[in-house]
């Protein structure tokens, strides 16, 4: 109920505090969204360049402790495809998930592709520039469980998926309870990454695959 260019320090110490009950992490995090947002009100001019709010004490980055990382094991892995191959009501979530756990896409990316994403480059799963988060076009490779699950697929065309993301968190979290598989945060990301470098030993190999960096992956 206030007005951008009526925002004072004691409004955002209070916002802040409203989020006492969250983590320092989940903290930081709200900050970050709420510069990024008066620098937009700035350019914008809904608010004067020098309005010094991000001076405000609740703005002042908090050091937090690193979260644990936690991922899908190969037998969660395998009870989920299997799982969505054998019961239609499942099917659908079957090839993000392969693409998510056995090609490491993130999420995001992999509800961005198109069959013709897939299969175009042999041997290979194609994250174009405009559907890859860090706006760099990569290669990854289609390992053989991979190619195995999509083969069905292969004549198919369009976007691979088309419900949203939100549809696919919940059908996952009920196809998750069903198997009484407990959550993971990027659980199957995480899981392939994990397991690329425990594989292969080569930081570079697996952020390539990844699209991500070599300090990514170790801190993940």
């Amino acid at each position: 109920g206030t007005a951008v260019c009526d925002l004072t320090k004691e409004l955002l110490n209070a916002y802040m505090s409203s989020h006492s009950d969250v983590t320092a992490r989940t903290r930081n995090g709200r900050r970050s969204v709420l510069g990024m947002f008066l620098k937009w009100c700035v350019r914008q001019d809904y608010l004067a360049a020098g309005h010094r709010l991000l001076e405000a004490d609740g703005m002042i980055h908090e050091e937090s402790e690193p979260e644990a990382i936690e991922y899908y094991t190969p037998a969660h892995l395998s009870d989920l495809l299997q799982t969505t191959s054998d019961q239609k009501e499942y099917r659908h979530l079957l090839p993000v998930i392969a693409l998510c756990g056995l090609a490491g896409l993130r999420l995001q990316e992999a509800a961005r592709l198109t069959w013709e994403d897939v299969f175009r480059v042999e041997s290979h799963v194609e994250i174009s520039r405009t559907k890859s988060k860090t706006r760099a076009r990569r290669l990854v490779n289609t390992c053989p469980a991979l190619a195995q699950w999509l083969a069905p697929y292969r004549s198919c065309s369009g976007p691979i998926w088309l419900k949203g993301l939100e549809k696919f968190h919940s059908d996952f979290g009920d196809l998750r309870q069903y198997l009484k598989i407990p959550p993971r945060r990027n659980g199957l990301r995480h899981g392939f990454c994990t397991y690329h470098f425990a594989l292969h030993s080569n930081e570079t190999l697996t952020a390539a695959l990844a699209g991500n960096s070599p300090a990514m992956i170790h801190a993940h």
